[in-house]
């Protein structure tokens, strides 16, 4: 399996990438552009809005029995003029996000002109579920909402066992990755791996 879209060179001199995420809702997707300001129509079509307020954080990793989650958040200030947009979500409630997927997608390009008329669709990273949502305020006016998502470990909440392995990780995201069938599970090397 090649995470790249089929014709695309990752050595190419020129090679651009942008993040992009797919939020479902009861009022249909919503596609956003991860920490870049602008509009971007992919080869299906689809409108991607972007905002440099829109970030994604890390996934740890699970350890000692955690399954930590991670979170798609923006932080903004907001304009005593306009609409409360914290009062909108909390009118929505956490039921119209609960329970629905959240994809994370990856646009490649090969050129800067590609943005304006790309050739490549985007390429699907990960699939979530978004769990809760958060909402915070410093100060007057500065406000932080967020969509808490299941992390990548999730599963340890349950009583089965998932192997970090291509088929345990296909069962979680619907494709397969041959290259982790080479991951070490064993720490104990009776041989030198080189030399």
């Amino acid at each position: 399996m090649n995470v790249f879209p089929e014709g695309f060179d990752p050595r190419a001199d020129v090679v651009l990438k942008i993040d992009l995420v797919s939020i479902d809702t009861p009022d249909g997707p919503f596609g956003f552009v991860l920490g870049a300001d602008g509009r971007f129509v992919d080869i299906n079509g689809r409108t991607w809005w972007g905002s440099q307020l829109i970030a994604a954080s890390a996934l740890e990793m699970a350890i000692n029995g955690t399954a930590p989650s991670g979170e798609l958040s923006m932080t903004f200030f907001q304009d005593p003029d306009a609409p409360d947009l914290v009062n909108e979500v909390r009118r929505l409630g956490v039921e119209y996000v609960a329970g629905r997927e959240i994809t994370f997608y990856e646009q490649y390009f090969m050129d800067h002109a590609e943005m304006y008329a790309p050739v490549y669709a985007p390429s699907e990273v990960l699939r979530r579920r978004m769990r809760s949502i958060r909402i915070a305020a410093e100060g007057d006016q500065q406000r932080t909402i967020a969509l808490l998502i299941e992390g990548p470990f999730a599963d340890r909440r349950n009583a089965r066992r998932r192997v970090y392995n291509s088929t345990d990780h296909s069962a979680v995201v619907g494709s397969a990755n041959p290259s982790l069938d080479f991951i070490p599970r064993d720490v104990n090397f009776k041989e030198k791996l080189w030399g």
